[in-house]
């Protein structure tokens, strides 16, 4: 691995929507200001709680909208990545963060990560990962180094499959339902011109509903905080950014979106704190109820924005 220069700074959000701008911040320069207003929280009960943290913002009228594609082994993934990036110029990959080096999670934990692959040379990579967080595992700083053949073959080395949230995450990534490639194969994105499978379900979208749905689920149900921690998490990322860019633009005051931001940036902080008392045996939902609260609370001048769309 060979580290250069850092990436150009992008919207700390998700690591997938963060590398998901860096990817098509080229082909349309306005995509943070669109992802902003395209922000909304939609959730279901489907046996799981499913997230669909915004709007899709990969499929503007001049290309088709992003799909996943797989491969059974390193080979043909290799061969295939090369071409798309002679395609596209770039690739979004599906990693796993126990195989990043850069990652506080490398040998840790293992969770579905994207990053973006910019280019080739012999048997290196140009890899770039753009998300920046804090993380219960440490700190994570962008990255933008060259890989050789076989330290991406690592990174993007097929999984078990994953439980139910977090399959959910790669389904819902790009904010509508698109249906991953299993997780036993190789895993990119790319333009398609395939349609976008039904997405049945009943789906609450208005974000004080949302909130009363999600806060009933975690209060009931002692191990739902350890299972949606990560989605609630980019939920706060997702909206803190957001109330940044309207209050920037005077769409919303600025003294409601500091409020609604700071209770955006407690709630992953309760929510982990009650799932480490729940597996402690001390379940916190008096605790959880009263942030749900807050969150209706301070968010209700803020609520305008898109309107769900399966």
């Amino acid at each position: 691995m060979h580290l250069i220069n850092a990436p150009d700074v992008v919207p700390e959000l998700s690591c997938y929507t963060t590398n998901l701008v860096a990817y098509l911040e080229p082909d349309d320069p306005g995509v943070k200001t669109r992802l902003a207003h395209a922000v909304r929280l939609a959730v279901r009960l489907d046996g799981d709680l499913v997230f669909s943290q915004h709007a899709r913002v990969d499929d503007i009228a001049a290309h088709d909208p992003l799909g996943y594609r797989g491969a059974p082994n390193w080979a043909r993934a290799a061969g295939e990545l090369d071409a798309e990036l002679a395609r596209s110029g770039r690739v979004l990959a599906v990693a796993d963060t126990f195989r990043l080096p850069w990652s506080p999670a490398y040998e840790t934990a293992h969770s579905p990560h994207w990053l973006l692959l910019l280019g080739r040379r012999d048997d290196r990579w140009l890899v770039a990962d753009h998300f920046c967080a804090l993380t219960p595992l440490g700190a994570q700083e962008p990255f933008l180094g060259w890989l050789d053949d076989t330290a991406l073959e690592l990174a993007l080395a097929p999984h078990t499959p994953w439980p139910a949230e977090i399959a959910n995450r790669d389904r819902y990534a790009l904010g509508a339902a698109v249906e991953p490639v299993p997780a036993n194969l190789f895993r990119w994105l790319a333009r398609t011109t395939s349609d976008a499978p039904a997405d049945p379900g009943d789906w609450t979208c208005v974000l004080p509903e949302v909130i009363e749905r999600v806060s009933g689920v975690l209060t009931e149900d002692e191990t739902a905080a350890a299972r949606y921690g990560d989605d609630l998490w980019a939920a706060s990322r997702h909206y803190t950014y957001r109330l940044e860019v309207l209050a920037a633009n005077g769409e919303i005051g600025a003294e409601e979106a500091a409020a609604a931001t700071v209770s955006w940036s407690e709630l992953p902080k309760v929510v982990r704190f009650a799932a480490a008392s729940a597996a402690r045996g001390k379940p916190r939902s008096g605790l959880l109820q009263r942030t749900f609260e807050d969150l209706l609370r301070t968010n209700d001048k803020t609520t305008t924005g898109p309107e769900w769309e399966a």
